[in-house]
C-alpha cells in the first residue's frame, strides 16, 4: 500500500477503475507562488508532497521554489520546467506579458507530452491556454480559490472582465474550494463545477491537541500555564480583519487579567509581498494605547508546521475575524485541533467549516461588537469550550487528506474522458 511522505496509509487516492494509460497532470502556478503565505500555496505544494497513484501522476511547472510548512522546515520542491526566471517577472506590464507569452509557448511545446493542464491563477495566459490546449486534444482546468478575485461575478466587473468570464467556460473543469464559489461559478454559466474543499495539509494535528508541546511554547513565549490563549494564523493583512481582532482585544484585555493573544503570520513584505507594512505598525500602538501590549505576542512567520502545531496546542480560542475568502485552511487546521472557533460569517465559506453555536460562532463582518462578545462567552465558559472542541474535532474529518485524493482523481479522470459527465461531487461526510 502506498505510503505518505509522514508514514500514514493512503488508502483514498487509488481507485477499482484502472485507465490503460497513465493520466499526466501538470499544475501550473506564477513564479511568485512559492514565496507567498497563503492556504493555497500550502495547498498545492501538500498535494504533490502527498499525492501517490499509479493511473494519475502529478507535476508541476514553474520556477524552483521554496514551499511553506511542508517536511519539518526549509525542504525544496524543485519544479519540472524552469518556466521564469525569478520572481519578478509580475512586475511591469511587459514583463507580464512576456511571461503569459512564455507560458503559452511552453504549452504549445509540450501539450502532446501531457493530458491535462491544472492552473492556479488566472492571468490571460491561463485563459487562452484552454482554446490553445484544445487543439492539440488536451484539457484544460482550473482552481478557484478566493471570493472577490478569481470568482466569475468578481471576475466579469473587472477591465475585460466580460471577455475573461467568455473564457473561463472553455475550461474542461473548475474546482470551487467553497459553495459560495460554486454557486456563482453555476450562475456564470461555467461548466463542470464542483466543490472540492482543501484538505487538512498538516499531518501532526491530526493527532489532536500535544500538552507537552502546549507548555513547551507556552514556557517559550512566557505565557502563564493558566491563561486562556486566542490564536489568529495568516497574515497581518486588512482583509483578514486583524484591525478588528486588535480593537476586539483592546477591549477584552482589561476585563479579563488571565487573556493573552497570539497572531502568527507574515508581518513583513519579505515574507508576504504587497503587506503593508504601515497596518502593521499600526496595529502595534492600538494594542500599546491599550496598555495590554505586553500580552500580545506576535510569532510572526512559521516556516516549520511542527511550529504551526505548537501554535494551535498552545491556544484556547482560535480567533478569524475575516473579510474575504475562499475556504480558509486556517479553519480546518484549528478544527482539526479540537478549538472553539470564532469567525466572520461569510455564508457558503466558513459556515462550509464552523457550525455557528456547535463548533464555535458567527458573528457578522464587521462587527467588533459581536466579536468581542462571542469571544468573551467561550473566554468565561471552559466547560463550553471543550464541548465545542469536541464537536470541531468530529466535524473535521470531513475534511481528510485520503478523501481528498479520491475525489480529485474521479475529477481527472472524468476530465480526461468525457468531461460533460462530471457535473458534481457527494459532498464531504458530515456536511
Amino acid at each position: 500500500m502506498a505510503q505518505r511522505p509522514d508514514g500514514r496509509n493512503q488508502t483514498g487516492a487509488a481507485s477499482a477503475t484502472h485507465s490503460t494509460k497513465k493520466i499526466r497532470v501538470v499544475h501550473t502556478v506564477p513564479s511568485w507562488f512559492g514565496q507567498l503565505f497563503s492556504g493555497h500555496t500550502h495547498y498545492v505544494f501538500g498535494l504533490l508532497s502527498g499525492w501517490r497513484d499509479r493511473d494519475v501522476s502529478l507535476d508541476l511547472w514553474g520556477t524552483s521554489v521554496r514551499p511553506l510548512n511542508i517536511g519539518s522546515g526549509n525542504l525544496d520542491y524543485e519544479t519540472t520546467a524552469q518556466l521564469w526566471a525569478h520572481e519578478n517577472v509580475r512586475h511591469g506590464r511587459f514583463r507580464r506579458w512576456m511571461t503569459y507569452a512564455s507560458r503559452l509557448t511552453y504549452l504549445v511545446a509540450h501539450a502532446r507530452s501531457l493530458d491535462i493542464v491544472h492552473f492556479h491563477n488566472l492571468g490571460w495566459d491561463a485563459l487562452l491556454s484552454p482554446l490553445l490546449l484544445h487543439v492539440y486534444g488536451r484539457k484544460a482546468v482550473f482552481t478557484m480559490s478566493l471570493q472577490g478575485q478569481d470568482n466569475p461575478s468578481a471576475i466579469a466587473k473587472s477591465r475585460g472582465g466580460r471577455w475573461a468570464v467568455k473564457l473561463m467556460r472553455h475550461f474542461d473543469g473548475i474546482i470551487a474550494l467553497s459553495p459560495l464559489l460554486a454557486d456563482d461559478s453555476l450562475a456564470c454559466g461555467l461548466r463542470n463545477v464542483i466543490l472540492l474543499p482543501n484538505f487538512m495539509g498538516l499531518p501532526q494535528l491530526e493527532r489532536g491537541r500535544d500538552m507537552s508541546a502546549r507548555e513547551k511554547l507556552r514556557r517559550e513565549l512566557s505565557i502563564p500555564g493558566d491563561a486562556t490563549v486566542l490564536l489568529f494564523v495568516g497574515a497581518v493583512i486588512r482583509r483578514k480583519g486583524v484591525d478588528l481582532l486588535a480593537e476586539s482585544f483592546a477591549r477584552l484585555a482589561p476585563r479579563h487579567r488571565d487573556l493573552w493573544l497570539v497572531v502568527a503570520g507574515p508581518m513583513s513584505r519579505a515574507d508576504f509581498p504587497g503587506l503593508d507594512e504601515e497596518t502593521v505598525r499600526a496595529l502595534k500602538e492600538r494594542i500599546d494605547r491599550a496598555g495590554v501590549a505586553s500580552r500580545v505576542v506576535w510569532s510572526g512567520m512559521l516556516r516549520d508546521k511542527n511550529a504551526v502545531a505548537s501554535h494551535y496546542s498552545a491556544a484556547d480560542i482560535f480567533v478569524f475575524p475575516t473579510r474575504a475568502e475562499g475556504m480558509p485552511n486556517v479553519l480546518i487546521e484549528a478544527v482539526t485541533m479540537g478549538l472553539p472557533v470564532v469567525a466572520t460569517n461569510l455564508p457558503g465559506i466558513t459556515d462550509f467549516v464552523v457550525a455557528d453555536g456547535e463548533t464555535g460562532f458567527l458573528f457578522p463582518p464587521e462587527d467588533v461588537d459581536a466579536l468581542t462578545q462571542t469571544t468573551e462567552r467561550l473566554i468565561l465558559d471552559p466547560t463550553l469550550r471543550a464541548k465545542m472542541g469536541q464537536a470541531a474535532r468530529a466535524r473535521s474529518k470531513r475534511f481528510g487528506f485520503e478523501e481528498h485524493c479520491r475525489q480529485l482523481k474521479t475529477f481527472y479522470l472524468g476530465v480526461a474522458g468525457n468531461p460533460r459527465r462530471i457535473e458534481s461531487f457527494e459532498e464531504p461526510d458530515g456536511r
